[in-house]
């Protein structure tokens, strides 16, 4: 029972790496091995600095309170990560989208469109371009990984399994063949990340 919990954290942070990975293997942008250890390093070392924190306040606050106020984070998190999902759906479509709420932070941009570090059609992905694509997936998960921590997530459990889960997400984004399958993962990124968020955060409400 101790693994599902930082198992289903690991999955809902990391599916936006399978999502920038599964567009780069579309279009055939290389990522050294080293370079994906280095990615796994640094959104691991954020996922430890992250729910560290969450760990050092957790000693203020009743456990029954912590729990359920970080499940009903985790939820929330998940349901404006579907909201996002639906506004860039609608935005594809041509739809007016100025009611909803747009992130101004830069690194959003990347992740929604990982081709900007492309432009040079280089086709690779060197070391400069690795540290500022762990550092957006980093950002993007700060707070899911604090939600996490409050909840009493094992913190070891979840670096461990970031690193490895991050790493598998690379390589089956660059070995993935079927292109519907990533167009379509691509796609429903936040709306299957909000998904997986909302079962997490009910899933710690009952444990």
């Amino acid at each position: 029972m101790i693994l599902i919990s930082p198992l289903l954290l690991a999955i809902s942070t990391n599916i936006v790496t399978l999502s920038v990975f599964l567009s780069y293997g579309i279009k055939k942008i290389h990522l050294s091995k080293s370079n994906s250890i280095l990615l796994a390093i640094v959104t691991s070392a954020s996922t430890f600095v992250s729910m560290y924190i969450g760990k050092l306040i957790l000693p203020l606050i009743d456990p029954k309170v912590s729990n359920i106020f970080g499940a009903i984070l985790l939820s929330y998190i998940g349901i404006s990560f579907i909201v996002e999902n639906i506004r860039l759906e609608k935005k594809r479509l041509g739809y007016d989208t100025s009611f909803y709420y747009e992130s101004s932070f830069k690194y959003k941009n990347l992740l929604v469109d990982p081709y900007i570090l492309n432009l040079d059609n280089s086709h690779n992905i060197n070391l400069r371009k690795c540290l500022a694509l762990s550092i957006s997936l980093s950002v993007n998960n700060i707070c899911t990984n604090f939600s996490a921590s409050i909840t009493g997530v094992n913190l070891s459990i979840s670096v461990f399994l970031n690193f490895i889960i991050s790493i598998l997400f690379v390589y089956i984004g660059y070995f993935n063949r079927n292109i519907n399958f990533s167009k379509y993962l691509i796609r429903y990124s936040n709306f299957i990340s909000g998904i997986v968020l909302i079962a997490f955060g009910i899933y710690e409400i009952f444990v």
